[in-house]
């Protein structure tokens, strides 16, 4: 089978277009480890004045809590559980989450630093 001009442009077309909506997609993954990921989301923290706490010593504390607790402006408390990619979540993950929702707070989950920034965003 034979393109015409026509359906080349047609196809090349939406290619383009997938790619500019994966770009403009905040659930598509960041690549690389989780550290990456977190390291920028501490950094955007520090640039906007949020305090944020981070589980450092994952040997002493009790498995399962988020990896940030971000303070912000309005009483307004962020928790986020990051992940790479291909990350899920844990089976002391999961039953925490489902014991802090029970509480009233909501657990986010996020794979992309767009991601991370829509959450605390409020979106």
């Amino acid at each position: 089978m034979r393109w015409t001009e026509q359906e080349w442009e047609d196809y090349a077309d939406g290619l383009r277009q997938a790619r500019i909506r994966k770009d403009d997609d905040p659930d598509a993954p960041d690549t690389g480890p989780e550290s990456k990921l977190l390291t920028k989301c501490l950094k955007y923290c520090k640039e906007h004045g949020y305090l944020v706490w981070h589980d450092w010593s994952r040997k002493r504390n009790k498995s399962g809590w988020p990896d940030l607790f971000i303070f912000m402006p309005g009483k307004r408390l962020v928790l986020i559980e990051l992940k790479s990619a291909s990350g899920r979540l844990g089976t002391d993950q999961r039953e925490l989450k489902r014991h802090l929702m029970y509480l009233g707070f909501e657990v986010n989950m996020a794979k992309s630093f767009k991601k991370f920034v829509l959450i605390l965003k409020g979106g």
